[in-house]
């Protein structure tokens, strides 16, 4: 049994011994598994810059906060990364360097833990445990002039709840020579994660799987796209877990590569892939419907519609939505808004980021950040935590009552759908999770499904089809 395997099991074992579980536990915690990676309010509070930080837990626009004690560092080293619990209650937060936990000081053996980098840190729960925690970053390793991908094990149960670094399970080397480029998302089972790095001065990508059992430390190795000349800049994958763009910044020549990822295998593939080396890219961010993707260099922010066609056509597609500003990161919030760091102290948005060209509606300077600076980075999160919702039906024959489920219900506190069957208005609407609706007749209706968490709303718009009756088949006259 491997060493991180070994210290869940004894973990477990403990809890059992502490508690006499009844049946109704039992079960409930059987369907915690089922639906093991929450998608609540994790990504709730953000902490970044130069002790800069916001809260969505009281809606949009999220609130300042002023008691970081994080300082990220600039340009190229000023990534982060912080998670909240379903609830959305701070847990912790890094800048790669030193880990704090929620009341702001030095988590137990969180010290010197790596180094600053461009994406700082990424934070994986344990699937189906809300307890333990995979904490990513990276090492530098001045004598050979290389950072190293590592990851630690982080226990809320240690310092009186506080949590802390488990000291054998700190600082463990995935792979050498590691560029600063890292993303995070769900499984297509909805349950493990896969984390995605990549190699330095090589076309290697790394993905590594967690499961609830273990950090799997063989990874999937693809070898696909661009060369990685220079180590700074921002990698996402998209919310559905389909798509990885890289921008690879401070090269001799600054690109971006937009390639295929399959969320089931961890594989990457660039037989789509979309090429571009005609500005000096660092911040990346998909729209929550994953239609559009947003890159941010010196002097410009721009959008695709990954909607477009060929990846010719995709590039054809750019739009200009900012002339102007720092290289800054840009980040997907609970919100369904991207935001955008300029390096100053505030945080420009964009508000509907899967709207078409300058009906994304982008401002500058949204969020006034107090004083506090963004020095150019902001927080990396697990990207399904901020994908739209979505649904599916069943029974779509007029006269049937057309049944609905929301794919995903993790985190969602309430929905309202509206049906927009004109006829039966205003009759056509449900706060049921899993209504059924009959519609007044056959034909296209575009139904809204608003979600709430929290304070927090989402609204998506769905194609549904109404079928017609079959005709009746007659037979022949006699």
């Amino acid at each position: 049994m491997g060493t991180v395997n070994y210290y869940i099991f004894m973990q477990k074992h403990k809890n059992r011994l502490r508690n006499i579980v009844s049946l109704v536990l039992l079960v409930l915690l059987l369907l915690l598994q089922l639906h093991a990676f929450s998608q609540g309010k994790e990504a709730n509070v953000w902490y970044f810059g130069q002790r800069a930080g916001i809260d969505f837990n009281s809606g949009s626009p999220p609130v300042t906060l002023l008691d970081s004690q994080m300082s990220a560092g600039g340009g190229g080293s000023s990534g982060s990364a912080s998670i909240a619990d379903s609830n959305g209650n701070l847990l912790f937060y890094s800048n790669g360097l030193h880990i704090w936990n929620k009341n702001h000081v030095f988590m137990q053996n969180g010290q010197d833990i790596g180094t600053l980098s461009s994406q700082g840190a990424m934070i994986v729960p344990i699937p189906g445990n809300n307890k333990l925690f995979y904490f990513f970053n990276y090492i530098w390793e001045f004598s050979v002039f290389q950072y190293h991908f590592q990851y630690s094990v982080i226990d809320m149960n240690l310092d009186n709840g506080n949590g802390g670094v488990v000291a054998s399970q700190k600082g463990i080397r995935l792979f050498n020579n590691s560029s600063n480029h890292l993303s995070a998302v769900t499984h297509i089972n909805g349950q493990d994660v896969w984390v995605l790095a990549h190699k330095y001065y090589s076309d290697y990508y790394y993905a590594y799987l967690v499961t609830a059992d273990s950090l799997h430390h063989t990874p999937v190795i693809s070898q696909v796209g661009s060369v990685f000349d220079a180590s700074s800049g921002y990698m996402k994958i998209s919310p559905n877990g389909k798509k990885v763009v890289s921008a690879v910044q401070q090269s001799p020549l600054a690109f971006f590569d937009l390639v295929d990822f399959d969320n089931e295998t961890g594989i990457v593939n660039d037989q789509n892939m979309v090429h571009d080396a005609s500005g000096n890219y660092y911040g990346v961010e998909f729209s929550p419907n994953n239609s559009k993707l947003y890159i941010k260099g010196t002097g410009k922010l721009v959008q695709y519609d990954l909607d477009a066609g060929s990846p010719q056509e995709i590039l054809d597609s750019e739009v200009e939505i900012f002339d102007g500003g720092y290289q800054g990161a840009l980040q997907l919030g609970p919100d369904g808004k991207i935001y955008c760091s300029m390096g100053d102290a505030y945080l420009s948005v964009i508000h509907q980021p899967n709207n078409a060209g300058m009906a994304c509606g982008f401002e500058e300077d949204a969020i006034d950040l107090e004083g506090r600076l963004t020095t150019g980075g902001l927080p990396s999160f697990i990207q399904s935590y901020l994908n739209d919702p979505s649904f599916s039906t069943q029974n779509n024959c007029l006269g049937d009552a057309t049944t609905f489920e929301i794919t995903e219900t993790n985190g969602i506190d309430s929905v309202f759908w509206k049906f927009n069957d004109f006829p039966n208005q205003p009759n056509d609407t449900s706060t049921l999770f899993s209504p059924a609706y009959t519609f007044s007749n056959a034909g296209i209706f575009f139904v809204d499904l608003t979600v709430y968490s929290g304070l927090l709303e989402k609204t998506v718009t769905q194609e549904v089809i109404i079928h017609p009756l079959p005709e009746p088949e007659l037979g022949n006259d006699t």
